[in-house]
């Protein structure tokens, strides 16, 4: 074939243009091709910059070995060439006609950035950026007869800013969410650059002091060791460590001392040059005053070892006669415990016994009187079970060590077995679960669940047969609920939960209810003294655990026991 003149020296592409059958084409063959045509493929062919060209009503497409990777690997090359723009670029013919058809009627050139258009490349549609521009190409008439793209693609400087941006706002993220306070500072003057809030109120300062230079925005550093450290971690490329260093900080209207361990360092381009220094910095303030407090007192600390050591020894002596006398006590203490048990239950024994006579003797002399001696012999009543109360308390001991392994099941049968009647009265059901083995002490063990259960069967809603559930399960410490503080720490805990469906009681009555006297109802309502949940709770502390009660209003109350999981419980 013979080689056309102006399509030589046109590398791949003008290769390919000289041996394409332009006679099938719109265009003909090169030898009919206009004047202008000839000269716009031969610049294209030549230009080392990429273009593209669509030529007549048909647009027919001419491109540079320059614009050849752009249509990738197994894409539109070489098919594009010589075919009708519509026919090869379907996919992204509606964003790219009106601007064709802009440029062919109105000749006025057009310019687009970084836009993204999508085009079929590599066997599938692939997102490109772009940078192009449009003008109009004349025919030999002077009429517009093409349009002349000029671009270059883009989507590598797309994607690698999009990472950047990404990686910034990473950088930036991480400083923010540091625990520590942390700032960059950027090129020699060291200004203040991103930052987090930590840092700012260290400074007693805004982010509106970001853009600014350290030494305007904090001017009290001026004659302080810091700036000279930063500007020559700046120079030397070193980082710099300090602890527990003293700056003064002109913060809550006032210089302040404050101190602070930090971390200065360099921060490198791409080049390897250093362009800023990061800031890490942690307020040790209380910690650097405590060691000089410390520090201070060592001296004092030896002299008062000497003196405490000899009041060590007279406190010991003292101790000692301390001990005696509360030997001296405990035995006047059980002496009162007598009289308590004894001396003072007698006359209330008294007031009701002569009460039951005066009222079966002279009912009728008395007449309404006799309203009187009931209240009186009630108050009689509620005295000595408050004195037996108070006794119990009193009386239950620390837990010693020689505790022992107890069968909770026959303790609460055992109890079951004394409220027996109680429970039939009120026609009480009572379900109990699987209950586990405990160790403590059996005798109060049982005082415990004598008063849980009596406790139950006592507060019940009028017109409601008592219902009782008891059922336990481990839990273990680190799934307790911030209300749970056991008197003893373990790995976990039996938790025994005692429910019924009674009168209940305001939730904000929680802890008052384990109090001394502490009465939610009317003494005349329910009968007790106060004291038996009391009871309760110095039992479960003695046994290292705790007791929590959990209760809405008319719809009843758990108590939830827990006691230490020994391994062979």
């Amino acid at each position: 074939m013979n080689k056309i003149p102006f399509l030589k020296d046109g590398c791949e592409m003008g290769e390919l243009t000289q041996n394409f059958d332009w006679e099938t084409s719109p265009v003909g063959k090169p030898s009919t091709w206009p004047q202008s045509l000839r000269t716009i493929v031969s610049m294209i062919l030549l230009s080392k910059f990429p273009m593209f060209l669509w030529w007549g009503q048909e647009l027919v497409q001419f491109y540079n070995d320059a614009y050849r990777p752009s249509l990738g690997n197994d894409g539109k090359h070489p098919r594009a060439l010589g075919q009708r723009g519509e026919e090869c670029w379907p996919e992204i013919w509606p964003t790219i006609k009106p601007l064709i058809d802009q440029v062919m009627t109105t000749g006025v050139a057009t310019w687009n950035e970084n836009q993204l258009i999508p085009i079929f490349l590599n066997g599938r549609i692939e997102d490109v950026y772009w940078t192009f521009g449009y003008s109009a190409v004349l025919d030999d008439a002077g009429q517009i007869g093409g349009v002349l793209v000029v671009c270059q693609e883009i989507t590598q400087m797309v994607i690698a800013k999009k990472a950047l941006e990404q990686s910034e706002n990473r950088f930036r993220s991480i400083i923010e969410q540091a625990p520590l306070a942390v700032c960059l500072l950027n090129g020699p003057e060291l200004e203040i650059g991103v930052g987090n809030d930590s840092i700012f109120k260290v400074w007693g300062k805004d982010k509106s002091i970001v853009g600014k230079r350290l030494i305007e925005a904090l001017p009290e550093l001026k004659d302080q060791s810091f700036i000279p450290l930063l500007e020559n971690v700046y120079s030397t490329g070193k980082p710099h460590i300090g602890q527990s260093m003293l700056a003064k900080l002109f913060r809550n209207e006032t210089l302040e001392d404050v101190y602070f361990d930090f971390v200065y360092t360099p921060v490198r381009d791409n080049y390897n040059q250093v362009n800023g220094v990061l800031v890490l910095a942690i307020e040790v303030t209380q910690q650097a005053l405590a060691k000089q407090i410390i520090e201070n007192s060592e001296a004092k600390y030896r002299t008062l070892c000497v003196e405490l050591e000899q009041q060590v020894q007279n406190r010991t002596a003292e101790l000692l006669a301390t001990v005696q006398d509360l030997k001296h006590s405990n035995e006047n203490l059980h002496q009162f415990t007598y009289v308590a048990s004894h001396d003072l239950q007698e006359p209330l024994r008294k007031i009701m016994t002569f009460g039951d006579l005066l009222k079966k003797s002279f009912p009728e002399q008395l007449a309404t009187g006799i309203d009187y001696i009931a209240r009186m012999q009630s108050a009689a009543s509620r005295m000595s079970t408050l004195i037996v109360d108070l006794l119990t308390y009193s009386h239950i001991p620390v837990l010693q060590t020689s505790a022992n392994p107890v069968s909770t099941t026959e303790i609460i049968r055992l109890v079951l077995s004394d409220l027996e009647l109680t429970i039939e009265q009120t026609k009480a059901s009572i379900i109990i679960g699987q209950i586990p083995q405990i160790t403590g002490d059996a005798t109060q063990l049982g005082q415990l669940f004598q008063n849980l259960l009596s406790n139950a069967l006592k507060f019940q809603k009028a017109g409601v047969a008592p219902l009782i559930k008891m059922d336990s399960q481990i839990v273990l410490a680190s799934d307790l609920k911030y209300n749970v503080k056991p008197a003893r720490q373990a790995l976990q805990y039996h938790r025994i939960d005692i429910t019924d469906n009674g009168t209940g009681f305001d939730s904000q009555y929680n802890d008052r209810i384990f109090q001394v006297f502490q009465r939610l109802h009317g003494k005349n309502e329910f009968a007790g003294s106060g004291i038996g949940l009391s009871i309760c709770a110095k039992i479960a502390t003695n046994h290292g655990g705790t007791i929590i009660a959990d209760s809405v209003p008319g719809e009843g109350t758990t108590f939830s026991l827990y006691l230490p999981a020994d391994e062979h419980d």
